[in-house]
């Protein structure tokens, strides 16, 4: 699972920064138990449009960012439940993401937006490419 809050700052001719602190959770599975992962992260970054209707209704945004964080492996501890000891460590990463969304303005401050992206964490022992798909609410104040 992943939970996340995003500041977003519109600019000129619909694009917008971004700036993104997420959590995400998952399970790496190892033999009969499974190893947990999990990942605090920093994302700032930049969306430009690519589509939109002529109401202005509905965009379709292409962007990339850049990231920083953490990530745990198996709560920081190095033994694993067989008693294996654990190689890859907790450690700080970095990298950069690729981001794609269709956002539909259901009025001027409420938006539906599905999104995909693929984040590079560069640094992590488990995986390099961790890519996501993510529909939910936006808010504008």
């Amino acid at each position: 699972f992943t939970v996340g809050v995003s500041f977003t700052r519109y600019l000129k001719a619909e694009n917008y920064t971004f700036l993104s602190a997420l959590y995400e959770r998952q399970n790496l599975p190892y033999g009969k138990a499974d190893v947990p992962l999990s990942d605090a992260l920093l994302l700032a970054g930049y969306m430009h449009p690519l589509l939109s209707d002529g109401g202005k209704n509905a965009f379709v945004y292409a962007g990339f960012s850049a990231l920083a964080g953490y990530e745990e492996l198996n709560r920081g501890a190095s033994l694993l439940p067989d008693g294996a000891e654990l190689l890859d460590s907790s450690r700080i990463v970095g990298g950069g993401g690729v981001h794609l969304a269709v956002e539909l303005f259901l009025s001027d401050h409420l938006l539906f937006v599905l999104s995909g992206r693929g984040l590079f964490l560069f640094g992590s022992d488990a995986h390099l490419f961790r890519p996501a798909i993510s529909a939910g609410f936006r808010i504008n104040l």
